[in-house]
């Protein structure tokens, strides 16, 4: 069939008309998919599925292979490698055992600086802090609950080489009690990851947890090491 000589004439001429026709038709449908005023603070209505997405869902059977498969975007891996180390570091439950530890030691940096909630901590502080939830969690519960449901990776920007980045993580914990009860109370971790020597190592660990607990700890903690080459000390 003949294109039509006014259709043939703008055509030949470039696609200059047809995208500005193509681009004025999506800002139209853009604006009419979100017709209503914008709220600051408040996700915009329909929310893109695209950018919901994007925050990742690890599967935790398969974290470890999938932290050292090259085919999968960085973010991925290191989001995965995070959870590979949580699920091999965190002590609970393992209330009856200290298979935990070797790990915590190979994969914390010693010069890591850590937090629970608002209380700082050093390596082996927050070695013995875990060590002394671990007891508790043992003695208050039957079984013992943890996950995340997403993550946010940032791999370092400045090499595309790099497995290093930024993770945060939001989750739950809790589980069954010994008299029965259930109990989840939001949980979250924000992890710096560097990379040290063609290996991934946490430099920074950062846990926020609302569970309730009869433990009050110190407000001030620790004293964090200071790095001379980044940081006054």
């Amino acid at each position: 069939m003949r294109q039509p000589l006014y259709l043939k004439s703008h055509y030949t001429s470039g696609n200059m008309l047809w995208s500005a026709i193509v681009g004025t038709a999506c800002s139209i449908a853009a604006v009419a998919a979100q017709d209503a005023p914008y709220k600051p603070g408040s996700p915009p209505s329909p929310f893109p599925s695209q950018a919901a997405a994007a925050r990742l869902k690890i599967d935790p059977e398969t974290a470890c292979q999938t932290a050292e498969d090259a085919s999968k975007p960085r973010n991925v891996q290191l989001a995965a490698w995070v959870e590979c180390q949580i699920l091999a570091f965190y002590p609970y439950p393992r209330s009856n055992g200290p298979d935990w530890e070797p790990t915590f030691l190979e994969v914390v940096d010693p010069s890591a600086r850590l937090s629970f909630n608002g209380t700082r901590y050093n390596q082996d502080g927050f070695l013995q802090l875990w060590k002394g939830f671990n007891a508790t969690i043992g003695q208050n519960f039957e079984q013992w609950q943890q996950w995340r449901d997403y993550y946010v990776a940032s791999p370092d920007s400045w090499d595309p080489k790099s497995i290093g980045g930024v993770v945060s993580a939001q989750g739950f914990n809790g589980g069954i009690m010994r008299g029965g009860a259930v109990i989840h109370a939001p949980n979250a971790a924000f992890v710096i990851v560097e990379e040290r020597e063609g290996r991934r190592v946490i430099t920074e660990f950062r846990e926020q947890s609302t569970l309730a607990s009869a433990v009050q700890l110190p407000k001030e903690g620790q004293k964090w090491p200071c790095n001379p080459e980044f940081q006054v000390c």
